[in-house]
């Protein structure tokens, strides 16, 4: 095999550009061993430390690759079923209800797909509550969607399986993950914060920068199952990758069943769409990212506290992974394509076909597309213009072209593609007005990756409670300031509208009033169809949404 060490330095060098405000650590491995691994920049700043193989950087969400791995050996072993209800394990779980009662099973939480809140910020932040205390703090909130029909991805789900496999195995989640997959696979992994792990492996922990570039303590950090505070190294996670590739086997380890392994990795709903879009198996994404070669379907993951964002994939036919590790905020807007240009460049020096991409369009008739969606970007609404169809997205105005495979193709205005920052985020977006599980959803892909983010307008009832509430929220202590910065809630138009900066990136969301005290987003996906709350005490607005109370700061 040719040499491709130079070709994928340079690769990741030009694709990071001047983007590093910390450290970047990647690899490409097999199924039988690593092949090559990269490095740029620091892991801390302050004692000029480069990154290293034995680096140890926090995971986030990857490990819930690992929890599921944990489920499936008490399947294996008889302890658990997938089909179990989940109060069987934890009783103590009850959520209200305004679409009537539904059993929630081990298999809805690992797919996403049980119907309940998607974060607490509180049990996700600081330091005084525990994952032990989810399923109680869920008995305030309301579902979201029937179990095994709506995907969004919930934190809280995989801090119950969590807890489940505490209470199966009669072990903390920790001691059990490390005889059942750590241990058996050689693998180093620490759940800890940065300031609580050993002091002998000061020297390889990857420290967290801001965008400016500045040392700061991620805060993203309580729930274990979750991931938030999983320490481990590239060589560490690439065994879980070459166990998923080779049917349960790490070199002479053979710790699965093979069929345990093909099991997790297929799906359970039986929608055409669903397999485009969720794609979401027993704890592993389907055709996360598009390539720009032939191959086989592309599984994996990914991971994302405040501060670390990290990468995780593979593909399965040809047992070819790529793994990406950061620990500076902005890597949150490039982490993907990074980790895409270093595999695109490899599959081409490996001789890989490049894919033929073709758009072709047709025409149709603008009136049947002329309609509103709410939507986790924000109202979008499509409307005939000069004999075409127009949208505008989070305030930016594009024509719409219809492709053969029934998609729009976003195309900015002039005065909008003259402008670099928007050109290059919005380049390639698609659109697609469609049915999915049943419902009216409207769909969107960019960089490949699809995902259903709207349902159809519907006009709200606009109560007076909730209009006289219109005004700017902050959280008092400003402790919770990564998670919900600050909020505004407005009637614009017919519609009562609520923005927020949520983990650093603005949301537009709209609400549809209950009654004076609750109001629903409406929308399609993850934290749409959650309820806010309002209270009002003599003169105090107060609204509590994703677990955190704001107080009006400043009335409209």
């Amino acid at each position: 095999m040719a040499d491709h060490t130079s070709v994928l330095m340079d690769t990741l060098r030009r694709a990071l550009g001047n983007k590093n405000k910390g450290a970047v650590s990647a690899m490409i491995f097999s199924g039988e061993k690593v092949l090559y691994s990269m490095y740029s920049g620091w892991i801390d700043k302050e004692k000029k430390l480069r990154p290293q193989a034995d680096s140890l950087f926090m995971i986030g969400s990857n490990t819930k690759v690992m929890t599921a791995l944990g489920l499936f050996r008490l399947i294996e072993d008889g302890k658990l079923s997938l089909d179990d209800p989940i109060t069987e394990y934890i009783p103590e779980f009850s959520v209200r209800s305004r679409i009537g009662e539904y059993t929630v099973t081990v298999a809805d939480l690992l797919m996403h797909r049980a119907g309940i809140q998607c974060d607490l910020y509180p049990y996700i932040m600081g330091t005084e509550h525990t994952y032990e205390e989810v399923p109680k703090a869920l008995n305030d909130t309301y579902r979201t969607s029937a179990p095994g029909t709506m995907y969004a991805y919930s934190n809280l789900g995989y801090s119950m399986l969590g807890l489940i496999a505490e209470r199966v195995a009669g072990k903390p989640y920790t001691e059990f993950m490390q005889e059942a997959l750590f241990g058996p696979l050689g693998m180093e992994v620490y759940f800890a914060r940065e300031e609580d792990l050993p002091a002998s492996v000061s020297d390889r922990v990857a420290r967290c920068y801001d965008r400016k570039g500045k040392r700061i303590t991620d805060p993203l950090g309580v729930l274990t199952p979750a991931g938030a505070f999983t320490y481990t190294t590239m060589e560490s996670l690439s065994k879980i990758g070459q166990l998923l590739m080779n049917d349960g086997r790490v070199g002479d380890v053979q710790l699965y069943r093979p069929e345990t392994i093909q099991f997790m990795k297929t799906l359970k709903i039986n929608d055409e769409w669903d397999r485009q879009l969720a794609e979401v198996g027993y704890g592993i994404y389907h055709h996360r990212n598009v390539l720009e070669y032939e191959t086989g379907r592309i599984l994996g993951h990914g991971g994302a506290t405040m501060f670390h964002h990290s990468r995780f994939d593979f593909l399965e036919k040809e047992k070819i992974g790529v793994i990406l590790f950061t620990n500076y905020e902005t890597a949150a807007q490039h982490a993907s394509q990074v980790e895409l240009a270093l595999l695109n460049a490899y599959l081409k020096e490996e001789g890989f076909k490049k894919k033929e991409i073709r758009h072709v369009f047709r025409d149709f008739d603008p009136k049947q597309y002329a309609r509103r969606y709410d939507t986790q970007l924000g109202p979008i609404a499509f409307r005939e213009s000069a004999g075409g169809l127009t949208a505008k997205i989070k305030g930016v105005d594009f024509d719409m072209k219809l492709d053969e495979e029934g998609w729009f193709e976003a195309f900015p205005k002039p005065f909008w593609a003259k402008l670099p920052p928007f050109s290059k985020q919005l380049k390639g977006l698609r659109l697609c007005q469609t049915k999915y599980l049943g419902q009216d959803v409207l769909l969107v892909e960019q960089d490949g990756i699809k995902q259903a983010v709207g349902e159809p307008y519907y006009k709200p009832e606009l109560l007076p409670a909730w209009v006289d509430a219109q005004g700017t929220y902050e959280y008092p202590d400003r402790s919770f300031k990564y998670a919900i910065e600050k909020a505004v809630l407005s009637v614009e138009g017919d519609d009562l509208i609520l923005t927020a900066v949520v983990e650093t990136q603005k949301s537009v969301t709209s609400l549809a009033p209950v009654n004076d005290t609750e109001a629903i987003i409406k929308g399609f996906g993850r934290n749409m169809k959650e309820t806010v709350f309002l209270k009002k005490e003599g003169g105090r607005y107060e609204l509590t949404a994703m677990g955190l109370t704001l107080v009006r700061t400043k009335s409209k």
